[in-house]
């Protein structure tokens, strides 16, 4: 394979990423990643979490002769811009931008333009599909379908739940900091600053920069609408153990998506992507980075791809 370091404009904001192509003649079926929520970087990593899914994804669809775009997210990595004053529709305009990009390209085969996205990355794929004509379909991973309050306060309340009934005596400090600062109480209080201020960006604990302009796009996107919109075919791929986006929205998701929509549950996997032996548990994140992707995943993306491919043919 060729990977190659590319520019892409988004209005007045210079992207970069990673083309990264089969070895052999072209043109190619292509795949744009786009990445989850966050500081991420072109193979979806940030500082504390190296995931390299959109990297290990890549290289492997490379094998079978489909070419890949991953970039960094604008205010990261090579990226122009500034992430934290970034709002969830100029993360959209953004993704969309690349898949123009991808359609000027000779070495690409600009009917079989394919977008994957992983947790916030797969509401703005679906809205890339509503956006663009000539999308191929979409690959959902880790999708979610309740509001973004909703997800917030769910996620306080297992962080809660996770810490209360850790056992042994270096689970005691974890134990008294969550029962002075009760982090459901704590994200309700920060949910209503984000909604009350009309800043790009907050200071969370007059420390934490969080982009506030994100947070409020998202407290008002009406999430399942989106999908019902979207009417390319779709794959959507959730994990059983899976705390930050709930498993069950993968068939909600289906249900009410506007095309075809083929959607898997795979037993056992994280919001990482990776093998979850315990209880879910964010502590548990760390042994989890020493693994690579499920291969489930990927079997199920080529699976697909390939009848999408075929049907095109």
């Amino acid at each position: 394979m060729i990977e190659r370091e590319v520019i892409i404009q988004s209005g007045d904001i210079k992207l970069k990423g990673i083309l990264c192509l089969p070895d052999g003649d072209g043109p190619f079926p292509v795949l744009l990643y786009v990445s989850g929520s966050g500081p991420i970087d072109r193979n979806e990593n940030i500082p504390g979490l190296p995931l390299n899914n959109s990297k290990i994804i890549a290289h492997h669809l490379a094998q079978q002769y489909i070419a890949s775009l991953r970039y960094d997210k604008r205010g990261v990595g090579d990226s122009g811009g500034d992430f934290y004053s970034a709002s969830h529709s100029d993360l959209v305009d953004d993704a969309v931008a690349c898949t123009q990009f991808l359609q000027q390209q000779t070495s690409i085969e600009t009917e079989k333009i394919f977008v994957a996205g992983h947790s916030e990355g797969s509401i703005i794929a679906t809205q890339v599909a509503i956006r663009q004509q000539n999308i191929a379909g979409i690959i959902l991973l880790s999708p979610f379908c309740n509001e973004m309050e909703t997800i917030l306060m769910k996620q306080a309340q297992h962080s809660k739940s996770m810490v209360m009934g850790r056992k042994g005596l270096k689970a005691l400090p974890w134990k008294f900091m969550t029962f002075l600062f009760d982090p459901t109480k704590a994200q309700k209080k920060l949910i209503n600053k984000i909604k009350e201020s009309n800043k790009p960006f907050i200071r969370s604990l007059g420390l934490q920069k969080l982009p506030a302009n994100w947070f409020r796009e998202l407290f008002v996107l009406d999430v399942e609408q989106k999908y019902r919109q979207s009417n390319v075919p779709a794959l959507l791929i959730g994990g059983s153990k899976d705390f930050q986006c709930d498993p069950c929205d993968v068939v909600k998701i289906e249900n009410l998506y506007g095309g075809s929509a083929e959607a898997h549950i795979v037993e056992d996997m994280s919001h990482l992507l990776r093998k979850e032996e315990e209880e879910p548990s964010v502590f548990n994140y760390r042994v989890q980075l020493k693994q690579t992707i499920m291969p489930e995943v990927l079997e199920l993306i080529d699976a697909w791809l390939q009848r999408q491919l075929h049907d095109k043919n």
